[in-house]
């Protein structure tokens, strides 16, 4: 069966807390991503170069590539505290990005500036129909929406 041309795929991942109650001072953001790929690319170009980079670094491809075990060298990324290897493994990650065709939807909010009042929902809630509304005015521009 041929994949139509307006088949997308969302990932959505976030940054910071939504708690209300304890804001860290450090971090008072609460931050939604959701990046879109169109499902041909994404399977044919995009995993196949992260799988090759995985396979390259790590011998499998089961590692999960989190921010923070990276940029703390943890976990599997232990191996990065060489500063060679880190730079060299950063490297072919950015250029993989850069080589790839998608599209990001975000929403960043400033807890300390929410009040409930206005907003009663928790910030995640917030910013996930912030990122929707966006998701759905390009699929509708893809004419991917029946309305």
């Amino acid at each position: 069966m041929a994949e139509a041309d307006s088949s997308y795929i969302f990932y959505a991942d976030e940054s910071g807390d939504h708690s209300l109650t304890s804001i860290d001072v450090n971090f008072p953001v609460f931050a939604l991503s959701l990046c879109g790929f169109k499902k041909s690319s994404y399977c044919r170009q995009i995993v196949p170069r992260f799988q090759r980079i995985k396979f390259h670094y790590f011998g499998h491809d089961a590692v999960i590539l989190h921010e923070h075990e990276i940029r703390k060298q943890k976990g599997d990324f232990k191996l990065f505290t060489d500063q060679r290897l880190r730079e060299s493994f950063l490297q072919d990650v950015s250029d993989c990005i850069e080589a790839s065709s998608f599209r990001i939807a975000g929403c960043v909010i400033l807890k300390s500036e929410l009040k409930l009042d206005f907003f009663p929902d928790n910030p995640y809630a917030i910013a996930l129909g912030v990122c929707l509304v966006k998701v759905y005015q390009f699929l509708k521009a893809k004419h991917c929406c029946p309305v």
